[in-house]
């Protein structure tokens, strides 16, 4: 397990204190819960973002494009699961 030194202005220290306080729980507990979350968020966007790019890859090849069309509906629903799962921690 690897520690972290971290500083934090006063006004983000008092907002994080508070949280503790009121989750009752300790200090490095809700900062690990807090970056594990920020974490997900961003593996979350990076796969939309490489999901956007792979479309207009798509779009750009007419053949590909008509297939893309046939499963969207399909994909959007598994695509919405799977980043659901991402969002809850789950792999």
């Amino acid at each position: 397990m690897k520690s972290v030194l971290l500083k934090l202005d006063d006004k983000l220290f008092e907002e994080t204190e508070k949280q503790v306080k009121e989750l009752k729980m300790s200090r490095n507990g809700y900062i690990k819960m807090a970056l594990e979350s920020y974490n997900r968020s961003w593996a979350k966007k990076a796969l939309e973002e490489q999901l956007r790019r792979e479309v207009e890859i798509i779009k750009n090849d007419k053949a590909g494009w008509a297939e893309f069309k046939e499963w969207e509906e399909a994909s959007l629903v598994d695509l919405n699961k799977h980043l659901d799962k991402l969002e809850n921690g789950k792999p």
